[in-house]
């Protein structure tokens, strides 16, 4: 009899641990969730540049530690492990690895060092967010709070065009922190707009339904005023890929496109046809001569170090050593994300990088037929897609969008393989 009781207080202590331990891996996993939601939030809205007193709190940094250690606190507590992208990221992670390991060769230890930190802010938000949106309602959740965190900027340039605050080269609009650069701005939006297209697409309700619209109108409108031609392109290319597939796709995608080419004809700034009109005579463009002249010391970096590169983070200070005369004493960042990773890491680094995109593009294709998340995985094909687009005309291999997207591509490609998995299973 002794031994009965003794049994069953054992398994009720093993139900109640039980039951503590699912109550705290789902505390931990909305912890995680939370603070994913939380650094779009901050890496769009930038609070300190607002109310100064919160730059030295870092909020970004800390939304995207906290949600790290909840993800940590998630796996410990639930026993699951830890995912890092599957054995398709290993080209990812050896691409990484190549930035400390260029110390060893690298022409300016500090900017190096400076890089080697940001790859680990990369790797950091790179496996948080591919473990927190492990499901499409998070995954839903985390695009739309990106489309809706985008207003921010979006909103922000638009009104600094309107009041002609201090506009870059006199006419091209920017907003506050790392979007006073127009270029970044354009990127950053054209990183989300397919999830605002995506929220307008999916919504149940017609208010909500409006509400997104607008934001992809705010988003396409500050692209516009900043007058970034790569932006530009990139946005109606991620448009065009989110919106043609899919039941009914070629003709939304010419709707749409007819609505967009209409609305900048009658309301894009004459400046903005200016600008764009010089892609016809890109000899006389400045940007472009600053761009040729970036890829002649490129062209002798790779001449003489193809494996190596001159170091992460080390192309600026690199112009002095390698730059031919024709280059010019002013300094320019490479312009492209592919020739920077030449640049700076060597062919090696750059087929890494490139083999990991063009999987990840592919498997992201592909899930875009699945039934249960193709239309997450066809509105992060554009995102990611058009994003590149900005980076073949800009250069910055450390991207926080650009790491979240691949986050994202992952993630929904596990789902569909898993629900694709369960479906072969099933009688």
């Amino acid at each position: 009899m002794t031994v009965r009781v003794d049994t069953m207080a054992l398994d009720a202590r093993l139900v109640a641990r039980e039951a503590w331990l699912d109550r705290a891996s789902r505390r931990w996993g909305s912890l995680a969730h939370g603070a994913a939601l939380l650094f779009l939030l901050m890496l769009y809205s930038n609070p300190q540049f607002w109310w100064p007193a919160f730059e030295r709190l870092h909020l970004a940094f800390v939304a995207a530690g906290l949600c790290a250690a909840a993800v940590v606190g998630h796996r410990l507590v639930s026993g699951e492990r830890l995912r890092f992208g599957g054995w398709a990221a290993a080209a990812l992670w050896t691409y990484l690895a190549f930035i400390p390991a260029s110390l060893a060769w690298t022409v300016a230890e500090p900017d190096t060092w400076l890089a080697l930190g940001e790859a680990w802010k990369m790797a950091v938000i790179f496996v948080a967010v591919q473990n927190v949106v492990d499901g499409k309602s998070r995954l839903r959740r985390f695009m739309l709070a990106g489309a809706l965190a985008s207003l921010g900027p979006a909103l922000g340039a638009i009104d600094v065009w309107r009041t002609g605050d201090a506009l870059i080269d006199g006419f091209r609009t920017h907003w506050r922190g790392p979007y006073a650069d127009p270029n970044r701005l354009s990127m950053a939006l054209v990183a989300v707009l397919p999830f605002a297209l995506y929220g307008a697409l999916v919504a149940r309700r017609p208010a909500t339904r409006v509400l997104f619209w607008a934001v992809a109108a705010a988003q396409v409108a500050a692209v516009v005023l900043t007058h970034s031609r790569s932006g530009s392109i990139a946005a109606g290319v991620a448009i065009l890929l989110f919106l043609a597939r899919g039941r009914g796709g070629a003709v939304r995608a010419s709707v749409v496109g007819l609505a967009l080419a209409l609305g900048l004809a009658a309301l894009a700034p004459e400046t903005f046809w200016q600008r764009s009109g010089t892609l016809a005579n890109l000899e006389e463009d400045e940007s472009v001569a600053g761009r040729e002249n970036a890829w002649k010391v490129l062209g002798v970096i790779v001449d003489e170090r193809p494996l190596t590169g001159v170091g992460a983070g080390a192309f600026i200070q690199a112009w002095g050593h390698f730059a031919p005369l024709q280059a010019g004493a002013r300094r320019y960042i490479a312009h492209n994300v592919l020739l920077e990773i030449v640049g700076e890491l060597g062919v090696l680094a750059f087929g890494l990088f490139c083999a990991f995109c063009g999987w990840v593009l592919l498997v992201l294709w592909r899930a875009g037929a699945d039934p249960l998340v193709g239309v997450e995985a066809r509105a992060i094909f554009a995102a990611l897609a058009g994003y590149l687009v900005t980076e073949m005309a800009n250069g910055y291999s450390l991207s926080w969008f650009m790491y979240f997207l691949f986050a994202c591509a992952v993630a929904v490609v596990r789902t569909a393989r898993t629900r694709a998995s369960l479906s072969r299973e099933a009688p």
